[in-house]
């Protein structure tokens, strides 16, 4: 029952995601647009919250969706965040995409219903808002997903957050992350 509640909202969320961004998909042959998809963005149910913890024990969680292009080279998307303090307590607010530093594309394959599905490894520069507005933070968020079996050895499903001047959310603590390409 769990797995058929997560395919279906799996889904569902392709079939939106695949409907936002076809008038954005360019025809030039040189190009490749991929959306993805982080955490409970991508499902709801515990096994899919996308964690990372700093070197002091803080964690954070991110969830969010966005269109990323290779060729122009360009990102749109957000999501949310919580960070729980290692000694209790915790803070949220939401981050948005601002710049594609760099993708790798791992591996593709189709998924009937789904599309291409592909594993790979993103950068993005985002910007960080707490709720209530303050404190703000540039950062850079790494995704990374290793779906069908050809990422490098190195490679770790999840997410890791550097924030400018602040923490280093260096520890993939686990979470799912995907990339469909357009």
């Amino acid at each position: 029952m769990k797995k058929t509640r997560f395919l279906l909202s799996l889904a569902m969320l392709v079939l939106l995601l695949v409907s936002l961004s076809a008038i954005s998909v360019s025809a030039d042959s040189g190009s490749a647009s991929y959306d993805f998809l982080i955490g409970t963005a991508l499902c709801p149910d515990p096994e899919c919250v996308a964690v990372a913890r700093a070197d002091d024990g803080d964690t954070i969680e991110i969830a969010g969706a966005g269109t990323l292009s290779i060729h122009p080279k360009s990102v749109s998307g957000g999501g949310t965040f919580t960070h729980h303090f290692a000694g209790g307590g915790s803070g949220s607010g939401t981050w948005i995409a601002t710049k594609l530093l760099s993708f790798d594309e791992y591996h593709c394959f189709f998924e009937p219903g789904f599309g291409d599905i592909c594993g790979g490894r993103v950068l993005i520069r985002v910007h960080l808002v707490a709720a209530g507005g303050s404190p703000q933070a540039d950062a850079i968020l790494e995704m990374t997903c290793i779906l069908g079996g050809k990422a490098p050895a190195s490679a770790v499903e999840g997410i890791r957050l550097a924030i400018q001047d602040g923490l280093n959310f260096n520890q993939e603590l686990g979470g799912l992350d995907l990339f469909i390409k357009q």
